[in-house]
């Protein structure tokens, strides 16, 4: 029966419906696909200027939280390449304190932001708890997921340090350049002013992407069916005018032995120096260890992670300070996955 059930399922995914795809769909407003044409892939070429890259991606994880209070750590990170050879690193640690404040009768988890080894500067936030950026669904934003719109605010205020600083010649952030959560244009906003003004080349590159296409195929998919070459960028996608997303889109597959595509984006006013950052991109996504991606994204995710076991010390060390019985009432509202997790059978 297992077996009858799968073969259905495959029988559904049929390939020969990518090659009669027509046009990329986009949700929202400010956005005109172009056609999907075969003339619109390029080939890539590796190319080492000597110029300067800098990676910056982030991590985080809680702490110690319970519905009404959450104590992340959050660490963002840069890794600058040049000549393919990393020449700088450094991680910036923050702790973010979230706690649920009524504000004008309303639930708002207010923020307090604890720099532990840096000096960059987050604003204090206070977020409402049916902000529908935060929200799934109609229930209120959990205040755990707090954390990643402070991480992702963290990581694009990282890149106007790197820009500020003049660090590098081009920033890579982990992701993309759209904004989707409240204030988040207030950064990228900061970010566009200080990459302009010092002449630095702000790009993203997703991991994943879940663009369509008007048939309901998956975009990359598509394109890795109908491309002619062996490693290659696509361009042009959509026309964006849409004022919470400054950006030019392309999908580029970096190595010819990659499985892999990407959604790369460039800040719109700097798109002719795409395929420039495109190409050194490709030199940089040779190494084996994920080969197709650029290894400065690896080496930046590696430098930001969290792992369990320094989220799990730092829990410990936080319990024994509290020493506090008083606080079980609260983390016992949110703790029993945690004891089911624990049980085996």
């Amino acid at each position: 029966m297992f077996d009858e059930v799968i073969d259905k399922i495959l029988s559904t995914i049929n390939e020969k419906e990518i090659f009669t795809e027509t046009y990329p769909k986009f949700s929202g407003e400010g956005y005109r696909a172009h056609r999907i044409d075969i003339k619109n892939f390029h080939e890539l070429k590796k190319t080492i200027s000597g110029k300067k890259i800098a990676f910056i991606d982030g991590g985080n994880a809680e702490i110690i939280g319970s519905a009404n209070f959450s104590l992340n750590i959050i660490r963002t990170c840069y890794a600058i390449y040049q000549n393919n050879r990393k020449i700088a690193a450094k991680r910036f640690e923050i702790l973010a304190f979230v706690k649920a404040v009524n504000e004008e009768d309303e639930i708002y988890f207010k923020t307090t932001i604890f720099n532990l080894n840096n000096n960059l500067k987050l604003d204090e936030m206070s977020f409402n708890s049916l902000d529908h950026t935060l929200m799934h669904g109609i229930n209120r934003a959990e205040i755990s997921n707090i954390a990643n719109a402070i991480r992702r605010f963290a990581e694009l205020r990282l890149a106007k340090y790197v820009s500020d600083n003049n660090l590098s010649d081009f920033i890579v952030l982990d992701g993309n350049l759209q904004s989707t959560l409240t204030n988040e244009n207030n950064y990228l906003n900061d970010l566009y002013g200080s990459c302009d003004k010092n002449n630095v080349v702000l790009s993203a590159l997703s991991k994943t992407t879940s663009l369509f296409t008007e048939n309901g195929n998956l975009l990359s998919a598509v394109l890795s069916s109908i491309s002619n070459l062996d490693s290659w960028l696509y361009y042009p996608i959509v026309d964006i005018k849409n004022h919470n997303h400054k950006a030019e889109m392309f999908f580029a597959k970096f190595h010819e032995k990659s499985k892999h595509i990407f959604r790369f984006e460039i800040f719109n006013v700097q798109k002719n120096k795409a395929k420039e950052i495109i190409n050194e991109l490709t030199a940089n996504s040779i190494d084996p260890i994920f080969i197709g991606y650029p290894y400065g994204l690896v080496e930046a995710d590696r430098l930001a992670r969290v792992s369990n076991q320094e989220k799990e010390s730092l829990k410990t060390m936080l319990l024994v300070k509290l020493n506090n019985r008083n606080i079980e009432k609260y983390l016992s509202a949110v703790n029993a996955h945690e004891i089911l997790d624990r049980i085996s059978f």
